[in-house]
């Protein structure tokens, strides 16, 4: 079995882009520079926030976004994981799904690893969990908790 699907971003990072993208503003709007050690803070705060948002758009428009699914691995977006590295599959949504997968030995899931399906939405999340199966793979629904 050697299967390519197109994938997309949880609306999620759309949010949280936009979300990073005010609060910096607003930090840049409302802090006063008082003495040096303020100017210290302040820059550093921006420059954290900056790399943020810069991080995000570097993994929006990202061009290579699929998913290939091997007998022994799966591959998201040029990151390669073997089946015995994968503690379990978290389906979160009903409408629109997004999918998680959570590897052994991490409490949360990585932002590479959380996404949604391009196209055909129903049918690849079949497939995907007739994989998990056929591995021995837990598929959870629930909540994806998620690192940046």
């Amino acid at each position: 079995m050697n299967k390519k699907y197109e994938i997309k971003f949880p609306n999620s990072r759309y949010v949280q882009l936009i979300c990073s993208i005010i609060i910096t503003f607003l930090l840049i709007h409302v802090i006063r520079i008082d003495d040096l050690l303020s100017v210290i803070n302040v820059a550093i705060l921006l420059l954290v926030c900056l790399v943020q948002v810069v991080m995000l758009l570097k993994r929006i428009l990202r061009k290579d976004n699929e998913l290939v699914i091997t007998e022994s691995t799966i591959r998201l977006n040029q990151v390669e994981v073997p089946i015995h590295k994968i503690e379990k599959i978290i389906i979160e949504g009903y409408f629109i799904q997004s999918v998680g997968i959570k590897l052994y030995g991490r409490k949360l899931i990585s932002i590479d690893f959380h996404f949604r399906f391009k196209e055909n939405e129903d049918i690849n999340i079949k497939e995907l969990k007739q994989w998990a199966n056929m591995n021995n793979i837990q598929v959870a629904s629930g909540k994806i908790f998620r690192w940046i």
